[in-house]
């Protein structure tokens, strides 16, 4: 997993207002198996935890192949600034 500066700049801004200050990747079961689940929340004991740019990142075993490839970047839609993942492709039914 990497972080774009643009990623790092969005992250490190939301982190700043949060009483948590990891960036959580997690599985939720889904009818289609397990569905990405990402937030700021402390991570589990199973996690395992890496800093990216400056950030620490807890990832779920369930969900850690998913996200081998994938870039953490942000973008404006809409005027709103948001968190993308670029490189993932979510599974589908």
């Amino acid at each position: 997993m990497k972080m774009s500066p643009e990623g790092k700049h969005y992250l490190e801004q939301v982190i700043a207002d949060s009483e948590v200050k990891t960036l959580r990747f997690f599985g939720i079961a889904g009818c289609c198996g397990v569905n990405l689940g990402v937030g700021l929340e402390a991570p589990a004991a199973e996690d395992a935890i890496q800093t990216i740019e400056g950030i620490e990142v807890a990832i779920h075993p369930d969900i850690a192949p998913q996200l081998t490839d994938v870039t953490i970047h942000a973008e404006e839609e809409n005027g709103e600034l948001g968190l993308v993942l670029e490189g993932y492709s979510p599974t589908s039914c």
